[in-house]
């Protein structure tokens, strides 16, 4: 009878400790990434760490599953509940004073999350591994629980963003993850007290032999390739094709349903479906890797998404049907964890530092064939003769076809025959090769010949951990520009325009009116601060008089910026401009009060809204440095959010007044000064305000207030 009542507490505690180790994850990334700037690097480098110390409680819960029972492993488990609670009491509540200017970024953030989150998300991470072992040592089926902890793991991944994030402040996410550790407690305590008196360490009767190295080596390989490409494909979609943030929900969100899928009963009926679809999805992949022009973005995200949903149901799947009896169920939990650990550290630690560009991406594409080939499964269609070949082809190219169509339909019209040939090889990779060993083989020649043969022409490539940075010459040498991602981040001419500013900073646009207004108002001389370097094309606007501060998180920016081969805005400025290395928001913390009589704020990283700049508290600093009539300005330029309602708002709520103009080139200073479209806000006194009014700036809509509380900008988002 207590048996009988037990199997709701392992629900309930998986369930449970599932939901809280992703929300926390995101909770800590939320409270790190401010940190440095904003950058997506930070969430792969959370997503690194969490998978490290995922694979270290699932060592912990193998020695505990397998060294001791469920009543003494309770009572060793239940001390290590008790010195989590200890050390989440005595972690720091600022955790600005922990961020390391002098350290490589990455090792930072995985120093700070392991101080913000490491002990409960170890708690947590041990769950599922050691109740489904004992679950196992009750003679009951355990795999399922496996599903249950993923699909925990998604709802959790899915409430954070559209639920938790909108609704509740940040200081209360973080204080209710200690309101949670006394359920979950609890819930350990009730599985441990249901146990059956004498009951085995966990391990099930008989054992059977252990699993081989070979198998084990399979295990971890096959666990690898889908959280690689979990990571890859949101860095080669918003790194090479489209900048849309919050895209990592994605990713993650299919990354999970995959596992749910492949560990259900009932999901692996699919995977015959999906072991068919493989060649294809893998192919339609690399396709917009090697051909990198401005795809539809509905349909690149429905096709790239949507064939690595196919890849990780199809590994997963694979992985799902080779696991061991419950036996040896927390050394498979360990294999698989410890893939995950191997995948992450590559994409997030060791590729940015030995890629210029994201060639993990089809690395991993080629891996997950590989990984098929290296488990057994259902066998592909046996070919026996013309006919038989025939229909093999035709059956795996269908699918290909189908998708390839909606490329050829969306494509560019001028890149319609670049994409053509591209199409053409990947059709006659998945028609020559049969089985998962031939179309590994063929996809790894195809991608290596066509990345050789078509990369797009740069004059430099430079990748850390900020993103990659292009330097790029026009067709006529006549101009060089900066790209990060897919923006723009700056130009300059090389001819008799090299001191005129260019892009959304042209004289014509809006900031030409700001520096109007500040001669006016400053006419003998100013100090002006901008944070976000980009190539220095605000140092054009400098005057003899004036003394000017750039403030820029990533060092490599700063480098280019001062490379007279490629930009010379900051030494053709006047007096050369001061350059801070460090976030804009903490470097200006530490700047005297009354620094600037201006201060703009361009720190965009392509289209990812770094929102801990656009806050109360934030414009609060910003207010100390001001002198007083000073003038704050936001470049808010963005394809995916209309941020002006809230960054007005917010500016008002300090006691700030606003104006907008959203500025339209014409066709003259597009061609003679390559000018782009951009959208302005300028916040400070009445009678600035007043001067920028007589401009043409208006007063904006009302909108929702921003706090580090409360910086959820899905309501942002434009309306298609």
């Amino acid at each position: 009878m207590k048996d009988r009542y037990s199997q709701p507490l392992f629900i309930a505690a998986i369930g449970l400790s599932a939901f809280a180790l992703f929300t926390l994850e995101l909770l800590a990334g939320r409270l790190v990434l401010p940190l440095f700037g904003g950058t997506p690097s930070v969430w792969t480098t959370a997503l690194c760490f969490f998978t490290a110390v995922v694979f270290v409680g699932y060592a912990y819960a193998h020695w505990l599953g397998t060294r001791f029972g469920q009543r003494v492993g309770g009572a060793v488990h239940a001390v290590l509940a008790a010195v989590v609670a200890a050390v989440m009491l005595a972690a720091p509540r600022d955790l600005g004073g922990l961020r390391v200017p002098g350290i490589d970024p990455a090792l930072n953030v995985l120093v700070l999350l392991a101080i913000v989150a490491g002990a409960p998300a170890l708690l947590f991470a041990t769950t599922t591994p050691l109740l489904s072992a004992w679950f196992s040592g009750r003679g009951r089926d355990p795999w399922w629980l496996y599903a249950v902890s993923n699909g925990a793991s998604l709802a959790g991944l899915l409430a954070y963003p559209f639920v938790i994030e909108p609704l509740v402040p940040l200081s209360t996410q973080r204080a209710a993850i200690g309101w949670v550790l006394p359920v979950f407690v609890l819930l350990l305590a009730g599985v441990a007290a249901t146990a059956p008196r004498g009951a085995p360490a966990g391990v099930a009767a008989p054992a059977t032999p252990r699993p081989s190295l070979r198998m084990i080596a399979a295990w971890v390989f096959a666990a690898a390739v889908p959280a690689g490409l979990l990571s890859a494909t949101t860095t080669a979609i918003a790194t090479d094709q489209v900048s849309t943030p919050l895209l990592w929900v994605g990713p993650l969100a299919i990354y999970l349903g995959s596992f749910v899928i492949a560990f259900s009963a009932r999901g692996r009926r699919v995977l015959p479906v999906a072991e068919r679809l493989v060649p294809a999805a893998v192919t339609v992949m690399w396709v917009p890797f090697i051909v990198r022009v401005s795809w539809p973005v509905p349909v690149l995200l429905a096709v790239l998404l949507g064939a690595f949903a196919v890849v990780a149901v199809a590994v997963h799947g694979r992985l799902a049907l080779s696991r061991p009896d419950g036996a040896h169920l927390t050394g498979f939990y360990l294999a698989v964890s410890g893939g995950g650990l191997l995948a992450t550290a590559f994409v997030a630690l060791l590729a940015p530092l030995v890629f210029s560009g994201v060639y993990e991406y089809p690395v991993l594409l080629v891996g997950a064939l590989a990984a098929l080939a290296m488990l057994p499964g259902p066998e592909w269609p046996a070919v026996s003769g013309p006919g038989g070949a025939l229909r093999a082809a035709g059956a795996r190219m269908l699918p290909f076809a189908i998708v390839s169509a909606a490329l050829l339909a969306t494509a560019p019209h001028a890149s319609l025959p670049f994409v053509g040939v591209v199409l053409v090889i990947g059709s006659l990779v998945i028609i020559i090769c049969s089985g998962p060993r031939g179309m590994a083989f063929g996809s790894a020649i195809a991608v290596v010949t066509l990345t050789l043969v078509f990369s797009p022409p740069y004059l430099l490539r430079v990748r850390t951990f900020f993103g990659i940075t292009e330097i790029r010459s026009a067709e006529n040498g006549d101009a060089v520009s900066e790209v990060h991602g897919t923006t723009l981040h700056g130009l300059q001419f090389t001819d008799e325009r090299r001191t005129e500013p260019t892009a959304y900073f042209v004289r014509s646009g809006p900031l030409g009116d700001v520096f109007a207004e500040l001669a006016t108002r400053r006419p003998d001389g100013a100090s002006i601060g901008v944070v976000g370097l980009g190539v220095g094309t605000i140092a054009a606007y400098e005057r003899p008089t004036d003394a000017m501060t750039y403030f820029e998180v990533d060092h490599a920016v700063i480098t280019l910026a001062q490379d007279r081969r490629y930009f010379t805005y900051l030494s053709d400025a006047p007096s050369a401009p001061r350059i801070v290395l460090g976030d804009g928001r903490l470097s200006l913390a530490a700047m005297p009060a009354g620094s600037f009589d201006l201060l703009v704020l361009d720190a965009f990283s392509s289209d990812a809204v770094p929102a801990h700049l656009l806050t109360r508290e934030a414009m609060r600093a910003y207010l100390r440095t001001l002198e007083p009539g000073g003038v704050l300005v936001f470049q808010l330029t963005n394809r995916h959010f209309d941020l002006t309602p809230a960054v007005a708002e917010t500016a008002r709520s300090v006691g700030l007044e606003a104006r907008t103009l959203a500025y339209t080139p014409d066709a003259a200073a597009r061609e003679r000064l390559a000018a782009q479209a951009s959208r302005w806000l300028v916040a400070g006194t009445p009678e600035a305000m007043g001067r920028f009014e007589a401009a043409g700036w208006e007063t904006p809509v009302r909108g929702p207030v921003l706090t580090d509380d409360y910086t959820s900008i899905l309501q942002l988002m434009k309306r298609p």
